[in-house]
């Protein structure tokens, strides 16, 4: 996938912050963040001319106050129509999180989102084929749907598996079991432990090359790096944890619609909710 860098400055975004690394190729990983850190805000004397900005903080709260925590149809402020000073307000506000997801839409779009501080908000930067931003917006919810939404789209709904070469130890029974998980979904996840499982190097060199690659990523750099990818097949990810040193420490497959890890959670968003309320006090004047 050719990923872009942001369109649009968001604080500690743009070339040269996605660090190049040989061993994560796929896509580019976020820096490291491993806390919550409130972002500097301006004093309200500073932003009370930017009523624009403070009218999308002042409605995302309202809309937040009566989320429910649904996938799909969540709070969203689209700010494409912004000027530079209310957006970098905005940008200010945000701030960047630990958790970053690329998106390649079937029509050549591209979609590039970045948690902000506060976990379960999301910028959302949606450009062209050709690069041109179309829309920005902030999303508040898990995680954006089109994630999965476009995986599945660009997914497979069918496992076909060609015969294998004999010498493989693993790979058919393990083909097999995803076959069967994609035919009979249940509400659980069904994860394949690769860790765990005595794989040779062609067996995952087979399973690689017949799951293929998706066309949806998110990243995060929380606590410790992880990578969950959309494969060609619909609702099959291949997720990853690795060290400092950039081994992988856990090697799952998961079948579902998206990983439980890349999820924001009901507490992660009401405390979000708490933390942006706090924020637009002070930008009022309130403390």
């Amino acid at each position: 996938m050719n990923i872009k860098p942001f369109p649009v400055a968001v604080v500690g975004l743009g070339p040269g912050s996605q660090p190049e690394d040989p061993d994560l190729a796929y896509m580019p990983l976020p820096r490291e963040i491993d806390s919550f850190d409130q972002p500097t805000l301006p004093t309200s004397e500073e932003v009370e001319h930017l009523h624009a900005a403070k009218q999308v903080i002042a409605e995302l709260i309202t809309q937040l106050q009566g989320y429910r925590g649904d996938a799909e149809v969540y709070p969203v402020q689209d700010i494409s129509q912004l000027d530079s000073a209310n957006r970098q307000l905005i940008n200010q506000l945000l701030g960047e999180g630990e958790v970053s997801c690329r998106v390649k839409l079937l029509d050549g779009r591209e979609l590039d989102m970045q948690e902000s501080v506060f976990a379960g908000i999301w910028r959302v930067l949606e450009s062209s084929a050709e690069g041109q931003l179309l829309a920005d917006r902030i999303e508040a919810c898990p995680i954006p749907a089109a994630v999965w939404q476009a995986a599945r789209a660009f997914g497979k709904a069918e496992l076909d598996i060609p015969s294998l070469p004999a010498q493989l130890m693993n790979a058919g029974p393990v083909l097999t079991e995803i076959a069967a998980a994609m035919q009979n979904p249940g509400s659980e996840a069904h994860i394949i432990n690769f860790s765990l499982l005595p794989m040779s190097p062609a067996d995952m060199d087979c399973l690689d090359a017949i799951l293929g690659p998706g066309n949806s990523g998110v990243f995060s750099r929380g606590y410790g790096k992880c990578r969950v990818m959309a494969t060609s097949l619909a609702n099959v990810w291949r997720v990853q944890y690795f060290n400092g040193m950039n081994a992988i420490l856990l090697d799952t497959l998961e079948i579902t619609r998206i990983p439980e890890v890349a999820l924001a959670s009901t507490d992660d968003l009401a405390d979000s909710l708490d933390r942006l309320q706090e924020a637009w006090q002070w930008l009022q004047g309130e403390y």
